[in-house]
């Protein structure tokens, strides 16, 4: 999932953009009132780190890079379930028997917007410019076409035709056609890429996609549409991302009449009563927020009795103001497989009593008061004592400690709480796992798989498993979910994991899945609003006139949601033999250096 897979909620800007009102007037002014002919403006914060669809991490970058590129093959957006279509392919593919090859079947008469034709030697010149850019260690999405931790899924590509490829993988690898619906996988020009470097973001994007890259002056990045572009006429011919120093100031804006919208679902509706702004209503997405517990130092016992000691519904209420759902799988709604579950709820009676039966409570029992509990937790010899970690500005993650401390003195529990500054949190997360006992955190996909959650969040060998969650059963399991293709099977599988996680492990305390609320001028409609966040111009209806395209063919290619699967295999499963991740601008080398090698922060909202 994305990397540095974390998702950070910036408490200061919510407290400064909780409050703004809507103008005194509400009239577009010239610049935004236009006609369907005018140029449609987009308001942002930044227009990404990288130009180079390989190398892109982050979500303001994808919002440049998705207007321009294609993959062979992408998700429908449009679609609740994100299935899987054709794009630069013309099918789904075909699987040799042993799942070791891919034939793609492509896309006839398309060109990039320099004029190159596409056919097997692009496709084929751009994989191998990201197969040598990953053995080189240039490009920090790497570890996505690594995701055993061995040598690159991708063995070669070969051109069978002029417009057919197939595909060679080292191993067998079920979410391979949703890795190639990755920004990574898009297909590059590589004849006028660098072939030893990355492109750098005041470079030249070329692509295949419905729109032209017009340039970066730094203030204003500019499209207009490709007019022989294969799949049909947008509604919005130009349009330009224009960029404000901060959310709030891109919010005055939006209120204002000066853009026609954001790339980004806002945390709330701030513009109630205007008649020239409509705010959609509010839809989960792919973000999870979970509390980690360091599972070699909390055992399973204790990190069950904190799941049920914490008030939830205050966090969700009070601290986050509603902003978030809460979560009930790892696996959030959109995503592929998810199933919720009977996750934790605050009940302090039977978090008390498991301390109790386990022999844990000290002198205290069923009848003891609250005042005898939190005398416990305040005391020398507390059942446990634990510090919660936070970074220091981030007004969410401290409240939220403070909240925690609190509910954990309920049953005995002591918290300490130690806020660092960004950089010593974000190496207490990926190198110095021991120094964190209790930490809130994000996670959010790169592809539309439920192993990109589960895989890099609780696998034994992940950089990202801060939780240090290492349990024999599941690390089977993840494993044959990378590699098993039978969808009956893969379905079980993903279920019981779900299962498993929520209700007995208990690995973290599960928070919330983001809840955004899509906010834009009311001339402005069909935008595709998807569990990835990504967004994409083309198909948006702009004033009145709707964009053209051709109907999309689903593929099933190990991406079918738990909702097709038949009921029977929904059911839940006991599982034998056991009881019971920029947002914010980085200065510094050292954490450079780690989003070097790991995915960069998304931009996803903004807090009204």
């Amino acid at each position: 999932m994305k990397k540095v897979n974390i998702i950070i909620v910036f408490g200061m800007m919510m407290l400064s953009f909780l409050f703004i009102s809507p103008p005194s007037t509400n009239i577009f002014p010239a610049s935004a009132q236009g006609s369907a002919e005018d140029t449609l403006l987009v308001g942002t914060t930044s227009f990404g780190y990288d130009l180079d669809p390989q190398n892109a991490w982050d979500s303001a970058s994808f919002d440049i890079i998705h207007q321009v590129s294609e993959g062979l093959y992408a998700y429908d957006l449009g679609d609740p379930y994100l299935r899987i279509i054709p794009r630069l392919a013309v099918d789904c593919g075909t699987w040799s028997e042993d799942h070791l090859e891919f034939t793609v079947n492509l896309r006839e008469g398309v060109n990039f917007h320099n004029g190159n034709p596409f056919n097997a030697a692009a496709v084929k010149a751009s994989f191998d410019r990201l197969i040598h850019l990953v053995e080189i260690g240039n490009v920090q999405t790497a570890k996505l076409y690594e995701p055993l931790n061995e040598e690159l899924v991708i063995r070669s590509i070969e051109i069978i035709d002029e417009f057919t490829v197939k595909f060679v993988l080292n191993y067998v690898f079920a979410p391979f056609v949703s890795l190639l619906c990755f920004t990574g996988s898009m297909i590059v020009d590589a004849s006028v890429m660098p072939a030893d470097d990355i492109l750098l973001p005041n470079g030249s994007l070329v692509g295949t996609g419905p729109y032209i890259f017009m340039g970066n002056d730094g203030e204003k990045v500019e499209f207009t549409w490709y007019e022989d572009y294969y799949r049909g006429v947008p509604a919005v011919k130009n349009f330009t991302f224009v960029k404000y120093e901060s959310s709030s100031a891109t919010s005055t804006a939006l209120l204002a009449g000066d853009i026609h919208m954001g790339p980004f679902d806002y945390w709330g509706c701030p513009f109630e009563g205007s008649d020239i702004i409509t705010c959609e209503d509010p839809m989960p997405g792919s973000i999870i927020t979970y509390m980690g517990m360091n599972n070699d130092l909390i055992n399973k016992t204790i990190r069950q009795t904190i799941s049920y000691a914490i008030d939830y519904d205050y966090i969700i209420n009070s601290i986050y103001r509603n902003l978030i759902v809460r979560m009930t799988s790892v696996v959030p709604p959109g995503i592929a497989y998810h199933q919720p579950q009977d996750v934790a709820t605050l009940n302090i009676t039977k978090s008390r009593q498991i301390l109790i039966d386990e022999g844990l409570a000290q002198s205290l029992n069923e009848d003891s008061e609250d005042s005898e509990w939190i005398a416990l937790a305040e005391s020398a010899t507390p059942i446990a004592r634990y510090n919660y970690t936070y970074n220091l500005g981030n007004v969410i993650r401290e409240d939220i400690g403070i909240e925690t401390q609190y509910d954990l003195s309920l049953i005995g529990i002591a918290v300490e709480l130690t806020g660092v500054t960004w950089v010593e949190f974000l190496y207490k997360l990926y190198f110095y796992h021991n120094e964190l006992n209790l930490y809130l955190i994000g996670w959010m996909p790169d592809y539309n798989d439920p192993s990109n959650y589960i895989n890099p969040l609780f696998s034994n060998t992940s950089i990202s498993n801060s939780a240090q969650v290492n349990d024999p059963w599941l690390q089977k399991k993840m494993m044959e979910g990378l590699t098993e293709f039978n969808e009956t099977a893969r379905a079980h599988l993903f279920v019981d994991i779900q299962h498993y996680l929520a209700t007995d492990l208990m690995p973290w305390v599960f928070i919330g899945f983001n809840n955004g609320v899509s906010v834009h001028s009311i001339h402005v409609t069909d935008l595709q609003r998807n569990a990835m966040g990504y967004f994409y111009v083309f198909p948006l209806t702009w004033y009145g006139e709707k964009a053209t395209w051709d109907n999309e063919t689903y593929c099933n290619n190990g991406c079918i949601p738990i909702d097709y699967i038949p009921a029977n295999i929904q059911q839940r499963i006991k599982i034998p033999g056991y009881s019971i991740l920029v947002m914010l601008a980085v200065a510094t080398v050292n954490v450079v250096i780690i989003m070097r090698k790991h995915k960069k922060i998304k931009r996803n909202f903004v807090v009204p």
